[in-house]
């Protein structure tokens, strides 16, 4: 014990250098902690860039299926107006 009262100095300061070493230990921790979650946020965010990215392509390339329904539309009308036409003419 006289080593560490000669080191730190007064015996009563034992207890703030105590304190300063653990709040060090929780800042560094924590700055740690923060730096992680930056990096995870960071690279969720280029992963969703990324997301946003196919999804555009997805919707470029899936726009003519709107024109495919309103083909089908067109010649389901036209194909009851030929049946229609064929019962009217007796077939």
């Amino acid at each position: 014990m006289l080593l560490a009262t000669h080191e730190f100095g007064e015996t009563h300061l034992g207890g703030w250098w105590a304190g300063l070493i653990i709040g060090f230990i929780l800042v560094v921790a924590v700055v740690i902690v923060v730096g992680v979650l930056l990096a995870l946020a960071s690279r969720i965010g280029a992963q969703a860039r990324e997301a946003v990215q196919a999804l555009e392509v997805a919707r470029s390339t899936t726009g003519p299926i709107e024109e495919l329904k309103r083909t089908d539309s067109t010649l389901q009308s036209i194909l009851r107006g030929a049946q229609s036409a064929r019962q009217a003419l007796g077939g």
